[in-house]
């Protein structure tokens, strides 16, 4: 059951003081809060090596390269996703409004739609994270229990085995089910669903329309891939996609030592906003060069709870001023150097959680 949730008060200055020092970042290297050149850089990398596997998909004429070429599509379109989409979300490209827009509908051209996620992750779970009932990102199917105090069924004894089976499953849910299931709700966790515009469901409908159409029905009628090869490569492409997305956002939230504060019959929480992002939120191999360049800063996870609107790009320069901030007022920098140790720490929590405490 929802329980509208408020935050204590800032017991200290630690927010103050971080926020001064990151704006002082800034102000020292002459940069914008906004994208740079980088991001820009590795949005055309991103977009463009999209494009050239669709191209590849309908016109060469080796059948392993078409093949491959549209299971490569899913990881690119999880990467377009996670490193400028997700930045469109939080207005964080640009100052223009009509730019964060335009980026914004990369989720829309993949086959997400962009009002829907933006209302569950922006609205929801950046506002409330771990908080169980009110976080949407973190509770989407009741097969797998992410939360230590919410309801256990038989079957999350063994959660811990066919989770990743289900998470194979994470994009064609969210194309094809997710989306339309969220446009009837009443609520999405924290956030109250008011009536939508007609032109909300217009567009879902219709972009769900176009991506079905260039995915699915032009390769094939046009490409060298048979029908039953095009579906064969489709499901593939949603299985390295789900992988993908599920490899960037596990670490951050659902580990063995994540925190998942409640709060109290009043609906306060033990602590305040700030100290509660810190809390609950991991950071994870930030020092990979890899990582940092393809997750879009999602391992720089603190960072962006504490300063959504910051591009993703300047991450790697805030989180030593993030890290030395939080020790100094005493806060724990929760961080897991392994991301490989990091990613297994999410199946660990599902077999603790598969039992009631002391079963």
């Amino acid at each position: 059951m929802h329980q509208n949730v408020t935050f204590q008060q800032e017991p200290d200055a630690f927010f103050e003081v971080v926020k001064e020092r990151v704006d002082n970042y800034f102000v020292e290297s002459g940069q914008a809060k906004q994208a740079n050149s980088f991001f820009f850089f590795k949005a055309f990398v991103l977009i463009g090596t999209y494009i050239g596997l669709y191209a590849v998909l309908m016109g060469s004429i080796n059948d392993v390269l078409v093949f491959s070429s549209m299971l490569l599509m899913g990881p690119f379109a999880i990467l377009i996703g996670i490193n400028v989409a997700h930045d469109a979300a939080h207005n964080s490209i640009s100052k223009k409004a009509w730019v964060n827009t335009l980026f914004l509908n990369c989720f829309d051209l993949l086959g997400a739609n962009s009002y829907m996620w933006k209302r569950r992750h922006v609205y929801s779970h950046h506002a409330f994270p771990n908080i169980l009932n009110n976080d949407a990102d973190l509770k989407q199917n009741p097969l797998v229990r992410i939360f230590p105090n919410d309801e256990v069924l038989p079957a999350h004894r063994y959660q811990f085995i066919y989770a990743p089976f289900l998470y194979l499953l994470y994009t064609l849910n969210w194309l094809f089910f997710r989306d339309y299931q969220d446009y009837f709700q009443k609520r999405i966790g924290s956030l109250e669903m008011k009536k939508h515009k007609v032109a909300v469901i217009v567009k879902l409908v219709l972009f769900k329309l176009f991506y079905v159409s260039y995915i699915l029905i032009l390769p094939m009628l046009f490409s060298r891939l048979s029908w039953e090869m095009v579906l064969l490569a489709f499901l593939g492409m949603n299985f390295m996609a789900s992988l993908l997305i599920t490899l960037a956002l596990i670490p951050s939230h659902v580990a063995e030592n994540s925190l998942f504060l409640l709060p109290n019959n009043k609906g306060v929480m033990p602590n305040s906003w700030s100290h509660h992002q810190v809390l609950s939120v991991i950071d994870f191999a930030t020092n990979n060069w890899f990582l940092n360049f393809f997750f879009g800063g999602f391992n720089h996870h603190v960072a962006h709870h504490l300063f959504p609107s910051i591009n993703h790009t300047h991450c790697t320069a805030i989180t030593p001023i993030i890290k030395q901030t939080a020790q100094e007022f005493g806060l724990p920098y929760n961080h897991e150097d392994s991301f490989f140790n990091a990613y297994l720490s999410h199946f660990r929590l599902l077999k603790n959680n598969g039992v009631q405490p002391g079963v």
